[in-house]
């Protein structure tokens, strides 16, 4: 009941694809809105100095911007690796069932003559051709990170040490960053909310809802229909148009090292 691994291979990477989307936008989203909720708590804070709650709340919030990197990165990449391995079991599991209900039950092979061994040019080419699908594989997985490390230079971002700069010119760079990985998403794979009601907002869930797209948590008992409030939207890709990548290059190269030559 083992799933081919080629198979399993390509859905692995493609669930790894569409999680590695997922954390980045969180975590884009996460420090955008922590960003802007210091701004107002330090306007607040400026304006009613006087009031030791609204100092407090201010304090609390810019406490919380420096929880960010070291703490809620690092928390939601382990949580959506989790994810990664978790989907990738169950769906090895679902496709291998599959498979095993379409196919007809095996009957025992008659003894035959041992086959002859194939020429070894043949052999030497079709290790070639699984060596070269392997890597192309590998790069499929690596290939949005490095259009987003040359667009918007994301990687250098994330190995920088954040240490020696203030949170305003810290700011100022994920700006830039922030626009130019966001402008390479929406070009490229064009995600759309699953949902068009807004968060917090009360939705009926039908009988046929698709559970890939909605997602049940809290006090699910019985059948639906469901209602429930809206506490995520969700995600689409409303198209997927990464560039082609060249298979002459090694499927561990992100982006390769620039040298101006003099």
């Amino acid at each position: 009941m083992n799933t081919p691994k080629p198979i399993f291979r390509r859905l692995a990477l493609r669930i790894a694809f569409f999680n590695l989307l997922v954390c980045l936008a969180v975590n884009g989203a996460a420090y955008w809105l922590l960003d802007l909720a210091m701004e107002r708590a330090a306007q607040m804070a400026r304006a009613h100095a006087e009031l030791s709650e609204v100092v407090r709340l201010a304090a609390w919030v810019d406490h919380g911007g420096q929880l960010f990197w070291p703490y809620f990165v690092p928390a939601t990449v382990a949580f959506f690796l989790i994810i990664t391995l978790l989907t990738a079991w169950s769906a090895r599991r679902a496709v291998a069932g599959l498979l095993m209900s379409a196919g007809a039950p095996a009957a025992k092979p008659r003894k035959a003559a041992p086959a002859a061994e194939p020429p070894p040019r043949n052999r030497q080419a079709e290790a070639a051709v699984a060596a070269r699908r392997e890597a192309d594989d590998k790069r499929l997985f690596l290939h949005l990170v490095a259009v987003l490390q040359k667009e918007g230079r994301l990687l250098d971002f994330f190995s920088e040490d954040l240490s020696a700069y203030n949170d305003g010119q810290i700011g100022a760079a994920v700006r830039s960053i922030h626009e130019n990985c966001k402008k390479a998403i929406n070009g490229h794979i064009a995600p759309q909310a699953i949902l068009t009601q807004q968060e917090d907002e009360e939705i009926e869930v039908a009988a046929d809802f698709d559970p890939n797209a909605l997602k049940l948590v809290g006090n699910v008992t019985g059948r639906p229909p469901f209602k429930g409030i809206v506490r995520h939207r969700g995600w689409q890709a409303r198209r997927l148009e990464l560039p082609a990548f060249s298979g002459n290059v090694a499927p561990e190269i992100i982006a390769p090292a620039e040298i101006e030559v003099r």
